[in-house]
Parts: C-alpha cells; sequence; structure tokens
C-alpha cells in the first residue's frame, strides 16, 4: 500500500461512511444463484422512513419473480420483500421507492441517513459530491450448490457534477485523471459493468457542516466511456412520492423479441 496522506484520510473516511449508508439490493433462485442486484439508501425525512432504488431494478424484480422459482431478496442482510413495500414507482423518472420494515432495518447493516430538510436542493455544478454504488463485476458469491453468502464491493468517486438540471445530473469520470485510494489492490478493468450501481448514492458533500446530504439517485451508467446519469431527489416528496410523468407523455411500447 503506498503512503497515505490526508487527503487519501479524508477520503477513506468520507468513502466509509457512504458505505454506511449505501446498501446493496438483490435476490437469488433457489439458493443457487443471484439473479439481479442493485443498490439502495434508506432515508429518513419529517414525515417518513424510505429507501430509494430504481424502477428498472422493481420492474426486473417483478419478472424474475414470475419467471423463476423460490426469488428470495435481501436488502444487504436483511430479508425484503419489494413487492409488498412498494410505495410509489415512475418508469419515465426511472425511481422507485419503499417502505422498510422493521425486521430489514434491524438485520441490513446499514444506517439510515436522517435529513432535516426534504427534498435537498437541485445539485449545481459547483457542488462536490460523491457517488457510487455495487457494480455487478465487484460481487462474489459463494462456490457449491447452496452458497453462503454473497459479497459485493462498493466502488465510488468524488468530484463536481458535469451537468445539473430539474431532472438530471450528469457526472463525468475523467480516467486519465482518475487516481484510486491506496487502500484500492483492484481498481476497475476496462471492460467493468456499472449494472448493479444502478440506485447508488450520489451525496452532496457539505464540509461547512461536517455531512453529506442525498442529492441524487443513479440510474445509468458507462465505465468504458466514464458517464454516470442520476435523478435528483427533488423528484420525491418527505413521505416517499414519486413525482408524477409529464402531462402528455406514454410509455412507449417494449421492443419485440
Amino acid at each position: 500500500m503506498r503512503e497515505l496522506t490526508d487527503a487519501h484520510k479524508a477520503d477513506m473516511v468520507l468513502r466509509g461512511h457512504m458505505l454506511s449508508l449505501c446498501s446493496p439490493l438483490w435476490w437469488e433462485s433457489e439458493r443457487k444463484f443471484v439473479v439481479h442486484s442493485g443498490s439502495m439508501c434508506v432515508v429518513k425525512t419529517p414525515k417518513a422512513v424510505f429507501g430509494i432504488a430504481n424502477n428498472h431494478v422493481f420492474e426486473q424484480y417483478q419478472k424474475d419473480k414470475a419467471d423463476k422459482k423460490d426469488v428470495f431478496c435481501q436488502l444487504g442482510s436483511g430479508p425484503f420483500d419489494p413487492i409488498e413495500n412498494i410505495i410509489s414507482s415512475n418508469w419515465y423518472w426511472d425511481l422507485a421507492t419503499f417502505r422498510i420494515p422493521t425486521r430489514t432495518l434491524k438485520h441490513f447493516n446499514h444506517k439510515v441517513l436522517s435529513h432535516n430538510q426534504w427534498p435537498p436542493a437541485l445539485l449545481q455544478t459547483t457542488d462536490h459530491v460523491a457517488y457510487g454504488g455495487y457494480p455487478e463485476d465487484r460481487r462474489l458469491v459463494s462456490h457449491g450448490d447452496r452458497p453462503e453468502k454473497m459479497t459485493a464491493d462498493f466502488v465510488s468517486f468524488r468530484g463536481t457534477p458535469n451537468g445539473c438540471s430539474g431532472t438530471n445530473v450528469s457526472l463525468q469520470i475523467d480516467r486519465a485523471k482518475l487516481s484510486w485510494l491506496p487502500n484500492v489492490h483492484e481498481p476497475l478493468k476496462d471492460d467493468a459493468n456499472f449494472s448493479g450501481m444502478s440506485g447508488g448514492p450520489c451525496f452532496r458533500i457539505i464540509p461547512a457542516d461536517n455531512r453529506i446530504e442525498l442529492a441524487a439517485v443513479i440510474y445509468e451508467g458507462r465505465w468504458d466511456i466514464g458517464i454516470v446519469f442520476a435523478r435528483p431527489t427533488t423528484l420525491i416528496s418527505d413521505e416517499g412520492i414519486v413525482a408524477a410523468v409529464p402531462p402528455g407523455v406514454n410509455r412507449p411500447e417494449p421492443e419485440g423479441d
């Protein structure tokens, strides 16, 4: 490991804090293999406690639940049923919110991020942010017919948004200038797949208050071209209701097989 600087130490503390707040959301079939996965943060607003993920992840779970045998879902280490606990979802914004049962909160081994005000203000290109999630490339499953555990490596980045609007945030990863922390032994490979990072957080860093807030939620990412897109959490009410589809917009018909 390279010698740690004060900047490295600060980034490692930040990454550890992010890791404590972002949980892998994953499900397996017949206790034999992981089918799909995503990422989720749980927030506490003045009115509710809820988890935030992507609608496409929720729809994938519904499809797998219908098509495969004995599908069992977990949020971190806690049992979790997305269908029973859905609050609100929207295909257009690709956001979904969920109640988090007491049993899940007790066992998921992550923390709830409290916000005194919700939603946080829209991100600006001058804000400093930290963002990440659990890409499938960093997922390990125990060998054998009935694997005992699944482990997921949290991948995170720090920088400033490349573009911001009321409905979208873009984050550009300049891979030529990217430096990995000294404790990262296996940086992402050139062909890494960001699938599974969907639902991951984009936190605004507020140094003056020594805190972070969930300003956006990742819905798409491409490591090969170094781009990540996220939805502002202003699209979610303090009770966990996702904003409606804009007037006159209809969902496209699914493409044929």
